[in-house]
């Protein structure tokens, strides 16, 4: 895909690099690779939309991106890595849904989860739009809502990658012409050939890179350069595999008192450090409740941008640390230092050169041996299991949304994420912030939490108790000095 300097988008064959591939192999019904984004439109003083209102405003929009217009090829017998190849038949109207008899935010909730369960048709153009229309009762918005939710899968890019999609989407900018190239089956049949031939030669190489590179970190390890995450933590309700259907749920915080937390801090503290200890108290609250306190610390996944660190090619650039959420801590302030501490470490870990080297191995894997690692994850099972590799929830924090994005003459208020549940992994939470408000949105099902609403007061609950630690700590520091 390209951008011509006449404003053309041109959309071409491309095949996927390895790293956006695994999303592909890794996929099953229990394993779902999509993205899905909520944007929130304030429809005070908007008439009802109609069908061909939608319609037509994704048709004049779709011009943004190449994804819109191309179908995913696997090579047969998944000899090669598939292939985004031009799709001129879409139809938009085939991808686009106004969604009837929404009218309540509980309403909309669900219909948000059943969208997050749903796996994409891998037979046409990954992508979906689906609209409610004046929904009442959503949360801190000022009165009836649009809701629009945007879901692509997850081998077209990342959480930033979405952050840019969304502002020519939602954006004023007209949307290039579209010109089709035409697909090769002969090239691609070449390549193909190619690819089997060499594949093994770039494998062996880097083999022996990446044994070179393993050696290297073991090294620094021992010498303390560089902290390994524990490899196994205890299993909680939360890691198990997923029996029920999933439940999706919001927890806004008005900026001013993030903002006002994070300059009460004594040190300097992101507002990412904030978060993950507003989580690591509540999950840790939450199973105290129901009397399930795990015996040693709980950590999380949490996705870090290769941007700017990484020289990678993929549409996909994000590798996932493991952080230390420190829950046997009780006091928050030592939690917050604990929780700083560990994702520090685990930032200089992920972008550290050998740990980069070591990481490079995925790009000259064969298609086949991805596809084998993804069945063999698919196989594993978590009930009755006593630990869990490596964490045990999702915390995700993804860039600010810009304030100007427009949907139907309506201001988008917020944009939120969705992300699937997978075996193992039953919570999951997803962080943005827009304007004025910071929203911590989280999934996981009925049956690993039959009250959610508990869950989310305890959220509010956690960071407020640490907000008030730090102004506390903070009024205390300067009457002292």
């Amino acid at each position: 895909m390209s951008r011509t300097q006449t404003g053309e988008l041109r959309v071409g064959s491309e095949r996927l690099h390895a790293r956006d591939a695994v999303f592909v192999y890794d996929e099953t019904d229990r394993h779902l690779s999509s993205i899905v984004a909520a944007y929130f439109a304030d429809a005070s003083n908007s008439a009802p939309l109609s069908t061909d209102e939608v319609v037509a405003w994704t048709r004049a929009r779709v011009g943004h991106a190449a994804l819109f217009h191309r179908t995913l090829r696997r090579v047969p017998l998944d000899l090669d890595l598939p292939s985004w190849v031009p799709d001129p038949t879409m139809s938009v109207r085939e991808h686009v849904t106004l969604v009837p008899d929404v009218r309540t935010w509980d309403d909309a909730r669900a219909r948000i989860a059943e969208i997050t369960s749903a796996r994409i048709d891998p037979t046409r153009p990954p992508w979906e739009l689906q609209v409610m229309d004046g929904v009442d009762g959503v949360p801190s918005m000022p009165g009836p809502t649009t809701l629009v939710v945007l879901k692509f899968h997850h081998s077209v890019g990342d959480g930033v990658a979405t952050r840019a999609l969304e502002q020519r989407m939602f954006g004023t900018d007209p949307a290039p012409i579209i010109r089709f190239e035409e697909a090769g089956t002969l090239s691609t049949a070449v390549r193909t050939v190619g690819a089997i031939v060499a594949q093994p030669v770039r494998f062996v190489a880097g083999l022996r890179r990446a044994r070179t590179a393993k050696a290297q970190l073991a090294a620094s390890v021992a010498a303390g350069a560089i902290h390994q995450p524990d490899a196994v933590r205890p299993a909680t309700r939360f890691n198990r595999d997923i029996r029920s259907v999933l439940t999706f749920h919001l927890v806004p915080i008005p900026m001013a008192e993030v903002l006002a937390a994070k300059a009460a801090a004594p040190q300097r503290v992101t507002i990412n450090d904030l978060l993950l200890t507003t989580v690591a108290g509540a999950l840790a609250a939450y199973l105290a409740d129901h009397d399930e306190t795990p015996e040693s610390s709980l950590a999380a996944m949490v996705p870090m941008s290769m941007r700017g660190v990484a020289d990678w090619d993929s549409a996909n650039r994000l590798s996932q640390m493991v952080v230390d959420l420190h829950t046997d801590i009780a006091d928050p302030l030592a939690r917050l230092a604990a929780i700083k501490q560990s994702a520090g470490r685990a930032k200089q870990r992920t972008a550290d050169p050998v740990v980069l080297r070591a990481d490079r191995l995925v790009e000259t894997a064969p298609a086949l041996l991805l596809r084998a690692a993804g069945w063999a994850r698919a196989q594993r099972r978590f009930d009755g299991a006593d630990t869990v590799p490596l964490c045990n929830t999702t915390i995700s924090n993804v860039p600010p949304v810009t304030d100007e994005l427009v949907f139907c003459g309506m201001p988008i208020r917020r944009a939120v994420g969705a992300l699937p549940i997978l075996d193992g992994d039953g919570l999951r939470h997803l962080i943005t912030s827009q304007g004025e408000e910071i929203v911590l949105a989280f999934t996981t099902s009925a049956a690993m939490m039959p009250d959610p609403e508990h869950y989310g007061e305890l959220l509010l609950r956690s960071f407020r108790t640490l907000a008030a630690a730090l102004a506390a700590q903070g009024v205390a520091a300067r009457a002292g000095s």
